[in-house]
């Protein structure tokens, strides 16, 4: 009698895509640092950028089209012919050891963080933990099955876009010198829920 396999689909997985792209960092850096920033209201060691619309800098043209276009790779993989638009975009400033509280980006859709800098790091935070409540012991580690967190070492030139409800910390800075980075806020265009009483039109 043949034996028969076990199968263990990962349903409804959350998608976090990590991308390098060909950007000037040099450049790109140069111009984040001269802009203005203000303080971020829970830390004096965090900043972020006053416009929160950067990536609308005719600077930063290039780098917009090329978020751009790594957003539609994106969406192209879950299945989405959606329309989108990047909603907002700001700098990020972060002095040595410091490290944000768990958050995540409301009013949106899908997130991206572009990094500048080697030795970044972010944490993202199972939303919902059913097992959390137990003191549960593995074999050797966890997997993308049981993990309620996930750490992610991230180079330069790299890009991350995820679910915005994604709960996610920065870690600490451990460069001697401060961290810079871009994060953006997408959202879909069109009509939705046509012909329904929460019909809702975002252009």
């Amino acid at each position: 009698m043949q034996k028969k396999e076990a199968i263990i689909y990962p349903l409804f997985s959350l998608p976090l895509m990590a991308m390098s792209l060909d950007i000037d960092n040099d450049k790109l850096l140069k111009h984040i640092k001269d802009i203005t920033y203000r303080n971020n209201i829970n830390s004096d060691k965090a900043y972020l950028s006053k416009s929160v619309k950067i990536l609308e800098n005719k600077k930063l043209k290039k780098e917009k089209e090329t978020f751009l276009k790594a957003i539609k790779k994106y969406l192209n993989v879950l299945g989405y012919t959606q329309g989108f638009k990047i909603l907002n975009s700001w700098s990020t400033k972060v002095k040595q050891d410091y490290q944000s509280q768990l958050h995540v980006h409301t009013n949106t859709w899908i997130s991206g963080v572009y990094y500048t800098q080697n030795d970044s790091s972010i944490r993202f935070i199972k939303n919902w933990a059913n097992s959390s409540f137990f003191n549960l012991e593995f074999n050797n580690s966890t997997n993308i099955y049981s993990a309620t967190k996930w750490d992610l070492k991230v180079k330069k030139n790299t890009l991350l876009i995820f679910p915005s409800e994604l709960q996610h910390k920065i870690q600490k800075n451990t460069l001697k010198d401060d961290r810079y980075s871009i994060a953006f806020n997408v959202l879909p265009i069109g009509s939705f829920n046509k012909g329904q009483d929460n019909e809702i039109t975002y252009n």
